[in-house]
Order: structure tokens, then C-alpha cells, then sequence
């Protein structure tokens, strides 16, 4: 039997939560079962060579600047003519873009099973913005959080029909034996390290963690400061750090695709987010047993118990996050009695190989509904639609 040909949709192909997830689910995905491709959105990005060593074919929809846009109707059709011509079995989205290009595509093409994926607490206050979510959530035969927290966000916030919402965490691979420690450039011997990682956007505050590392620097002049990531933020973000006086103890490292070497470098890991899903990034801390500072946002108490697998803030309290740190710098023990029990639970609930398991049983599960329930009423052909109509809008 052929294997099931997935279409993953996604906004871009930088270096992100959702970006680094799929990595990972396609590094264990089994390729004799099923076929995952890819469609980004918006072109390039840094991951997209690293998907196409792993052999999955990555395309893109070329969106413009936004999706309303004559031009963007006109893509959907291609792109559903594309779909029925290549038999793909499976359409999921991910993110904003991914989820409503990917499922309105996929429900003119009259692929058997649609999917979106939900991984943030992101609103949408803009009816323009809403809508189209709402309908491509109508469209979906299952909604895919990765969080119980996001799941929550959605009920309430988009109003799906509930039985279609379906949890799976996120899940990593844990090395057998730890990296050597890689000590960023710029760091003094012997300075106590502070790291966070991300990508550098609103969404993750780091204005937030540069004022707790302000409080904390004037506290102990011992501890220096890691920013691993990139982002439209970044200027700013350099910025303010001088505003703050403490540029020269801030180190904006960039762009890291492996940041298990980094994070044993770390004495304490921290994340200042006011929105968040369940982000990878704090599964590896855990894993590499480092004690966590991090705010409640979105899923994150769902993996950091308080005073037991780290330390949880709330979100926008600098002063909060400043005084846990130097807290756990104060406090060895502490660190690792909750570096080891971080390790414990992330081995025990958040492994890959549990996550890909349960995303090949959902996909099991769907295509044998599809066969219980029957063939299903056939989409309009997309050869058919008459692509000068899409694409005038008319």
C-alpha cells in the first residue's frame, strides 16, 4: 500500500517552536506509512534546506502581503488542483496563514481529512482576521492543540464545535549523553550564565527580561545574560539593553539550530513570555536539567510545577522574575533538585517518540473513520473553477 501523503501548511520556514517541532516529528514519522511534504506560505527561510536533506519536498504558495488579496484566491485554487492531482490524503495546518490557506485549499480539493493545528493563545480582535479562522475551523475534521491551555484559548476565543479539539504535547528527543558545554562568545570564566531562547517578537517579552536582568546585574555583578535567537526585534531590543547600561553583559547570540550545547552552559534558564503555547525550548531546559524561571503564559504551567520542576512568575512582573533568579543562583540545591526533577518529567510525558506516536494514531484514527463512514461527497473539481473568476475577485 502507498503511504498517505500529508501536506503540512505553515506560515514560514525560520527557526521557531512550530518549525523545530516538525523537524522532529518528521525525523520519527514513519516514511513507509505515510508522506509528509510541506508548503510554506511566504518563501524562504532557514529550515527549509534542513527539511529538504531529510527528503520532504517543501513548496511555496507565495502569499503576498496579505491574505486579501485577489491573488491569494487564485493561489488556493492552483494550490487545490495541486493537491487532487498529487492524491494527498491528509492536509495540516499550521498557524494562522498555514491553517486557512492549508484547509480552504484542502476542502476545495475535496481532500478526505483536514486538520488544524493550534499552538499559541494568539486573538484575533479583527473580524477580517477571525472569520477566516472560524471557517477554516468549521472545514477541519479535527483541531490539533498542543497544550491543554491552548485548547482552553480556542473553545472560548473561536468557538469550534468541542468534540473536534484533540490535545498532544510537544515532544523532544533526549540524548543519550549530554553535549559538552559551549560557553558563548563573550562570556567571562567564571560568570554565572542567565539564558533565554527564542524568537525575538512581542510575544516574548524581552523587555521584560531585559529589566529583570538590569535588577539582577546590580544585585550580583557576577551574572552575565544570554539572548539566543532572531527577530524583528533585535535592533530594539540592543537598544534598550544600552538604555539600561548593561549591553556589555547582554549577548544577543542569533540564530542557533542545536541549542543543546548552549543550555549546559546555562546556570539558570528564564522565559518572560505573555504569550505562549508549549514551547520546545523549555522541554530541552528540562531536559538538560536546568532549573527554570518562567511565566505562567499559556502552557507553561503545564510542564513547570512550582517549586517542584522550577519556578512559575507572572506574566509582565520583571521584579517577580528578578528575584526568583537570583533566587535559584543563591540556592544550588534548588537548582538541582528541579533540574533532575525537570529531566524526570519530560522522559516520562514529553518524549518524541510518545508525540509522533500519537500523531500517526490520529491519523490512523481519521483515515479508518473515513473508511467506516464512507466515501464522502465530492468538492468541486478545482479544474473546473475558472481561475480568471478567482483571480478578479468577481
Amino acid at each position: 500500500m502507498d503511504p498517505t501523503r500529508i501536506e503540512f501548511v505553515i506560515d514560514h520556514l525560520n527557526v521557531g517552536g512550530a518549525q523545530r517541532h516538525l523537524v522532529e516529528l518528521f525525523s520519527g514519522l514513519d516514511r513507509a506509512r505515510f508522506a509528509p511534504q510541506v508548503c510554506v506560505a511566504k518563501p524562504g527561510g532557514t529550515l527549509t534546506g534542513r527539511l529538504e536533506q531529510m527528503g520532504i519536498p517543501v513548496r511555496c504558495f507565495g502569499l503576498g502581503s496579505s491574505l486579501a488579496k485577489p491573488q491569494t484566491l487564485a493561489g488556493i485554487v492552483h494550490m487545490a488542483r495541486r493537491l487532487r492531482s498529487e492524491r494527498v490524503g491528509i492536509v495540516h495546518g499550521y498557524l494562522y496563514l498555514g491553517n486557512i490557506l492549508g484547509i480552504l485549499a484542502g476542502k476545495l480539493a475535496g481532500t478526505p481529512i483536514l486538520i488544524a493545528g493550534k499552538r499559541s493563545l494568539d486573538r484575533y480582535p479583527r473580524r477580517a482576521q477571525l472569520y477566516p479562522t472560524r471557517l477554516a475551523n468549521r472545514f477541519a475534521h479535527r483541531i490539533l492543540c498542543n497544550a491543554e491551555a491552548v485548547r482552553q484559548f480556542v473553545l472560548e476565543e473561536e468557538r469550534p464545535a468541542p468534540g473536534k479539539l484533540v490535545v498532544i504535547p510537544n515532544g523532544i528527543r533526549l540524548p543519550a549523553t549530554a553535549p559538552a558545554p559551549a560557553r558563548p562568545a563573550g562570556v567571562p570564566e567564571g560568570a554565572r550564565v542567565v539564558g533565554t531562547i527564542g524568537r525575538l517578537t512581542w510575544k516574548k517579552a524581552y523587555g521584560d527580561f531585559l529589566e529583570a536582568a538590569r535588577r539582577v546585574r546590580s544585585a550580583r555583578a557576577d551574572v552575565e545574560f544570554v539572548i539566543v535567537g532572531e527577530g524583528p526585534l533585535r535592533a530594539e531590543l540592543e537598544a534598550r539593553a544600552l538604555r539600561l547600561g548593561i549591553r556589555d553583559h547582554v549577548h544577543f547570540l542569533g540564530e542557533v539550530h542545536d541549542v543543546r550545547a548552549l543550555l549546559q552552559s546555562f546556570d539558570v534558564f528564564a522565559l518572560s513570555s505573555v504569550i505562549e503555547g508549549m514551547p520546545n525550548v523549555l522541554l530541552e531546559a528540562l531536559a538538560a536539567e536546568k532549573p527554570a524561571v518562567v511565566t505562567s503564559a499559556g502552557g507553561m504551567p503545564e510542564i513547570v510545577i512550582h517549586q517542584e520542576t522550577g519556578l512559575l512568575v507572572p506574566p509582565a512582573a520583571p521584579s517577580v522574575l528578578a528575584a526568583e533568579v537570583l533566587r535559584l543562583l543563591a540556592r544550588p540545591e534548588d537548582c538541582v533538585r528541579f533540574g533532575k526533577a525537570g529531566r524526570r518529567l519530560v522522559q516520562r510525558r514529553f518524549s518524541a517518540a510518545a508525540m509522533i506516536a500519537s500523531y500517526a494514531g490520529l491519523y490512523e484514527e481519521l483515515e479508518m473513520e473515513r473508511k467506516l463512514r464512507g466515501a464522502r461527497p465530492a468538492a468541486a473539481h478545482p479544474e473546473e473553477l475558472p481561475t480568471r473568476t478567482a483571480a478578479t475577485g468577481h
